[in-house]
């Protein structure tokens, strides 16, 4: 059984795995790049673990993620912006430093700023990572 760092790499490149386990997936197919990724499509086609996680919970992570970058607070008064913030900052505050978060979000409005949600341009011009 030949199993060459060339190997793992097509099969990295192909699915996205670690090299531990394209290692693994073509020692159980006996170095075959080609019946190492037959069975890693049967596999997730009859359910198989290996890809679900990544399909059944990151892919929608990264996207709510992505959008959540995409869209941003500003911190404005009646002269302009004072600062500008993507969401995904606002909500790590909240969860690591609620208080914080709480205390700094009050001083703003007493002070007559204004938090306005509002879509980055690149969100709105369509741009896609």
């Amino acid at each position: 059984m030949d199993i060459s760092i060339e190997k793992i790499d097509l099969i990295r490149e192909r699915t996205g795995m670690s090299y531990a386990e394209a290692r693994e997936v073509l020692e159980e197919a006996g170095g075959d790049v080609v019946e190492a990724l037959v069975s890693l499509e049967e596999e997730g086609q009859n359910g198989g673990t290996r890809g679900l996680l990544s399909r059944e919970i990151f892919t929608p992570v990264k996207k709510v993620f992505r959008q959540s970058n995409r869209t941003r607070i500003s911190v404005r008064n009646k002269d302009g912006t004072l600062l500008e913030l993507p969401v995904t900052v606002g909500l790590a505050g909240a969860l690591f430093a609620p208080r914080i978060t709480a205390l700094g979000t009050m001083a703003l409005l007493m002070a007559s700023y204004s938090l306005e949600p509002r879509q980055s341009e690149q969100a709105e011009a369509g741009w896609e990572h």
